[in-house]
């Protein structure tokens, strides 16, 4: 069964919400996700996805292999994106 979900692949707004997530709790987050040691590489992995059925907002990071990792909850920050988002089917 597949669920809806609502993704947002704009880098100028990604950046400004990682500038407003900061660097201290981006880190920890990463260490949280045992990404530590595997950084993201660049801005254009990471994307902002809704999940209708949950109605949680989390930041995610595409890697060039294609592994895709959920890096934090950005539910209840001010510069969460709110123009761009596209429906998707996630299986």
């Amino acid at each position: 069964m597949s669920i809806t979900v609502f993704r947002n692949h704009d880098i100028s707004a990604i950046k400004v919400l990682l500038k407003e997530i900061g660097k201290e709790r981006y880190e920890c987050a990463l260490s949280d996700a045992g990404l530590s040691t595997n950084k993201p590489l660049s801005m254009h992995g990471f994307f902002v996805e809704y999940e209708t059925d949950t109605s949680n907002i989390y930041l995610y990071y595409r890697y060039p292999s294609r592994a895709v990792f959920k890096i934090m909850s950005v539910l209840g920050f001010w510069s969460v994106p709110t123009e761009q988002w596209v429906r998707e089917r996630k299986s």
